[in-house]
């Protein structure tokens, strides 16, 4: 989770964390304001602060607006919200002073994978410029300025200008081929663990490898014909390396994102990177003849 997206839950679990209770006859209590209650939950549940368990599992699902409990419960509950305003409150002083909130919309966030040495660091440093240096920096009014690395993560912060819509587009073909790749070895693997002749596999080798190099085509020219003003050929080669140097930083571990301030219809053109194996091609498929 980005630094940025851990502020952000942070903030609104303390503006929505608000216990509310009232108490009844025949020493019951009634616990109120649940629906903002439960907003405050599922982000404590989301960075790790709160398991989803007893009473804030009801909470976590309600659909009401008041709990009623009976004595002894709700003095457990009492107990542990004290405890748990505690760690919100500490929680948001360390956010408030350690994480900006300084993000503009034409930033894009990248999640370094897990690298060990210095030569790993720069392959992959290499790779993220051949990704997208020459096709983002050849577009009008793209860039490419590194703006900040987020402490204590693996993320980095890069200002793309005018170009994010292009980004998107290349990452999220840079998905597809990673999954078709991840595809291929799959039922290569099927077929080397059932003794199939080397000759049958070095065959799938190569089907596996033009599916995939036509697969690339379709998408590069697919970004060329939405981005790009007229065709050109040695522009669609550096589109090709783009997304092949994507796919394969994202089967190593790589995520790159939108900003959180990033409009809504620039942020859905981005995968999401917890559904890699749905994602689908949005080329728009030849019809077929019989």
């Amino acid at each position: 989770m980005r630094l940025t997206e851990l502020r952000r839950r942070i903030d609104t679990a303390a503006s929505k964390f608000e216990f509310i209770y009232r108490e009844g006859t025949n020493r019951t209590y009634y616990i109120d304001n649940i629906q903002n209650l439960k907003i405050a939950v599922n982000e404590l549940i989301k960075i790790g602060l709160l398991e989803r368990k007893g009473f804030w599992e009801e909470v976590s699902f309600a659909d009401y607006d008041s709990i009623q409990q009976g004595p002894a419960d709700f003095h457990v509950i009492l107990r542990d919200v004290e405890a748990l305003k505690g760690s919100i409150s500490v929680l948001k002083y360390w956010a408030d002073q350690n994480i900006s909130l300084n993000e503009e919309p034409d930033y894009i966030n990248i999640k370094f994978p897990n690298i060990k040495d210095f030569d790993q660091l720069a392959k992959v440093s290499d790779q993220l410029r051949l990704a997208f240096s020459q096709v983002v920096c050849e577009y009008e009014g793209g860039q490419l300025e590194i703006v900040r690395f987020e402490q204590g993560s693996l993320w980095g912060v890069v200002k793309v200008g005018t170009a994010a819509m292009l980004v998107a587009s290349l990452v999220w073909s840079g998905a597809v081929i990673s999954k078709k790749i991840m595809e291929c070895k799959h039922s290569y693997e099927t077929y080397r663990n059932i003794s199939a002749r080397n000759e049958l596999l070095e065959q799938l080798q190569k089907l596996a490898e033009t599916e995939i190099n036509n697969l690339i085509e379709l998408e590069a020219k697919a970004i060329q014909d939405v981005h790009f003003a007229k065709e050109n050929a040695e522009q669609l080669e550096r589109i090709k390396n783009s997304i092949r140097n994507i796919s394969e930083l994202i089967l190593k571990g790589t995520e790159i994102q939108p900003a959180l301030t990033a409009p809504e219809t620039v942020q859905n053109l981005f995968p999401d990177f917890s559904k890699l194996p749905l994602i689908e091609s949005k080329v728009k498929k030849l019809p077929q003849h019989d």
